[in-house]
This record gives structure tokens, sequence and C-alpha cells, in this order.
């Protein structure tokens, strides 16, 4: 018989995975911008612009993307992000996953 993975497994495997999917969505969520923005906008290494419709803009030296603090859905996704690491510390701290004593 083949025994299912233990809860402790996935604790790291959902985060990892979601985090993955936010990353492969990034290209589609940016498809209308490929330079990168105007410098009056930047406020040191962020970018705030609430006049501009883009989530995440390409970055203002060097290679990836940034968001956009101007928009509100960038405190969603910077959110998500912080939920998405705490959890495995929740999890573990509440015990939740804790195997029963054995008989």
């Amino acid at each position: 018989m083949h025994a299912p993975s233990p809860p402790s497994v996935w604790i790291i495997l959902i985060p990892v995975l979601l985090i993955g999917v936010l990353s492969l969505l990034i290209p589609f969520l940016t498809w209308k911008r490929q330079s990168p923005p105007d410098d009056d906008a930047w406020r040191g290494i962020f970018y705030w612009n609430p006049k501009d419709p883009a989530l995440f803009v390409p970055k203002r030296f060097g290679i990836g993307y940034t968001l956009n603090f101007g928009n509100p859905w960038s405190w969603v996704v910077l959110a998500a992000i912080f939920i998405i690491a705490m959890l495995p510390l929740v999890f573990v701290g509440m015990n939740v996953f804790q195997s029963p004593a054995p008989r």
C-alpha cells in the first residue's frame, strides 16, 4: 500500500506552488508595457503611480518586475504573498498537524 504524504510536506509545497503560479501569471498581467515607466513616478526603489493601471511594471534597473504601489490591487498581492509565507509558521505554532500519540 502507498501511504499518503504527511501534511507537513504540503505546508511547504502549497506556498511554493502558489508563488510559482503567480510568477507564471506576471507576463500575462504585464503584456501591455515593455519598457520601464517614467522616472517621475519612482520613489526610490518603489513605483507609485495611481494613474497607471498596470499592476506589475518593469523594474527601473535590472531584470524583472515590481508592483505599482499606486494600484490598490498591489496591496492585495503583497498581503497574499505575506499570508502565504506566514501560513506554515502559523500551522506549526498551532500544532495543527501534530500526530496523535501512539496507543
